[in-house]
């Protein structure tokens, strides 16, 4: 397969719960690209990584430029985002909006933004975890493509310029004295 790897961005707070994810590559022995920046939270991922004898398939990356980023999304088998609890959860729209298949957490507030858009999984489940990134490297490519084009449009109900909108109308509205 071309694209042999499943890419993660963000923190690497314990929240994250990345370390069901490494526990779910190594199942499948498939690689993993995290993305993060450098801290106590990647120190302690580093120890597990090793702990888990996962140093030849979990691959910590730092920080990378937006260019490289984009390419690292599309290259991918997909983005997972396995965290355990999100306010909005921002990183599989830039993943989608770079042309990646996401797999994330089935928790209300992932259902609640991204609904069929994207594939789920039981973030607490390594099996229900491992069954999702296996089900995202046996797709036809015709099938990814469709579900990324999917996701994307999807998204597009999402931007900052309209979120801005939105709350000034609600500031107009509620006669908001900063705006008089």
């Amino acid at each position: 397969m071309n694209n042999s790897y499943f890419v993660y961005t963000g923190n690497a707070y314990p929240h994250k719960n990345l370390n069901r994810l490494i526990d779910a590559v190594v199942k499948l022995n498939v690689k993993l690209k995290i993305v993060s920046a450098r801290g106590v939270f990647i120190d302690r991922l580093n120890k597990e990584i090793k702990n888990k004898k996962a140093e030849a398939l979990v691959e910590l990356l730092g920080f990378v430029p937006d260019t490289e980023l984009n390419q690292l999304y599309k290259n991918s088998i997909a983005f997972v985002f396995p965290t355990l609890s999100e306010g909005f959860g921002l990183p599989p729209m830039e993943a989608i909006e770079a042309g990646a298949l996401a797999i994330v957490s089935d928790i209300p507030v992932l259902k609640e933004v991204y609904q069929d858009s994207v594939f789920y999984f039981d973030p607490y489940n390594v099996n229900s975890i491992t069954e999702a990134l296996k089900k995202a490297m046996n797709l036809q490519k015709s099938e990814k493509d469709k579900k990324v084009k999917f996701a994307q449009s999807f998204i597009k109900r999402y931007s900052w310029a309209k979120m801005a909108r939105e709350t000034l109308n609600i500031y107009e509205k509620e006669g908001s004295p900063g705006l008089r």
